[in-house]
């Protein structure tokens, strides 16, 4: 049985390296971790205790709020609602972007007063901690679907693979020593993944690869049609498919606008983000959108600028690249594809 089987684990975003005062509050949010205190934004007036606003709530609604506590309570309360003693919280890009910092909750929630030294007043919510360690996401002690669950999701999010996470707090106390056999063949697997996603740029250039994805993304579940864009309004594919349960009125049906480019490298050219965005402006039908490329990662930049995007238009935008696009290819129609892909592997 897992020891850690008992425990949440959550991700948690608080200043990001491309945004605004990131040079003040990275470096003093990451020494509180150091001494104990796992600090949270959305906290720059007296009255953002979340314990206030939340009696304030049970006393007389959620509309006796003002805009400021409203707003506070949204991005802030699973400090206080959710998050337990003995929980993990995994800070994104700190110290430095790619980088992320763990920390095990040691106490309940608590807001301080003014205590950064240049007086700016934020991230006074805070929960008592114990600093476990820093690791870079991109590393291989850290499981591939970790990895993908570590991309950023929101203000926190609760992250599902404690399997995933216990085997990176081993590693990291073994000092990542040794690998299992299943290690070594996802290793081997990721190598042949990647010379797919490569050969899918030479195989398939620019407008055929469109081509493909209409037939690929058509086999998923719960997908209702794909077809080509309007091609004027920045998306190259439409996919509507259906979420929720299968119950009578729990079903929703979405409509998602898809960018495709094929190209080498990584990530880092804005313009399907450009046009995603178009997408939006010109459809409001349009629910959430889809970047697909044959790159292998993305840059800094253009995660920002996708960060970006999803909180300007509010909605959700994914993104396929590399070995996940080689995977969902490999699972949903390698088989019947041209011979030349399957050999690009390099499997016999």
């Amino acid at each position: 049985m897992s020891k850690y089987k008992e425990c949440n684990v959550f991700a948690v975003r608080a200043v990001q390296p491309w945004e605004e005062h990131f040079a003040h509050w990275i470096p003093r949010i990451y020494e509180s971790l150091k001494n104990g205190k796992a600090r949270f934004g959305w906290s720059q007036f007296d009255g953002a205790d979340l314990r206030k606003i939340k009696e304030k709530i049970d006393k007389y609604g959620w509309d006796s709020l003002s805009d400021d506590e409203k707003e506070c309570w949204k991005h802030a309360h699973f400090m206080l609602s959710h998050v337990r003693y003995g929980d993990y919280l995994i800070y994104i890009n700190m110290p430095k972007y790619g980088e992320c910092t763990i920390v095990k909750v040691t106490g309940e929630y608590n807001f301080s007063e003014i205590w950064d030294d240049g007086k700016a007043s934020d991230f006074r919510h805070y929960l008592p901690c114990e600093f476990v360690t820093t690791f870079n996401r991109e590393s291989n002690i850290v499981h591939p679907y970790l990895r993908r669950r570590l991309g950023l999701q929101g203000a926190w999010w609760r992250v599902y693979a404690k399997q995933e996470f216990e085997e990176l707090l081993r590693e990291i106390r073994e000092g990542g020593k040794g690998k299992e056999a299943i290690e070594r063949l996802e290793e081997a697997m990721n190598k042949y993944l990647n010379n797919i996603s490569k050969e899918l740029h030479r195989i398939f250039p620019g407008k055929s690869l469109e081509d493909l994805l209409v037939e690929i993304l058509g086999r998923m579940p719960n997908v209702l049609n794909v077809r080509k864009g309007p091609d004027i309004n920045g998306a190259d594919l439409e996919i509507e498919f259906e979420t929720g349960l299968e119950i009578e009125g729990l079903r929703k049906r979405e409509l998602c606008a898809v960018q495709v480019k094929s190209y080498e490298g990584e990530m880092g050219y804005t313009k399907a983000i450009e046009d995603i965005k178009r997408a939006f402006d010109s459809n409001s039908d349009y629910t959430c959108g889809l970047i697909i490329s044959t790159a292998i990662k993305m840059t800094e930049e253009f995660e920002r600028e996708l960060e970006e995007l999803r909180k300007d238009k509010n909605r959700d935008v994914g993104i396929l690249i590399g070995k996940d696009l080689a995977s969902l290819i490999v699972k949903y129609g390698l088989h019947e594809l041209d011979h030349s892909l399957w050999l690009a592997t390099g499997i016999p």
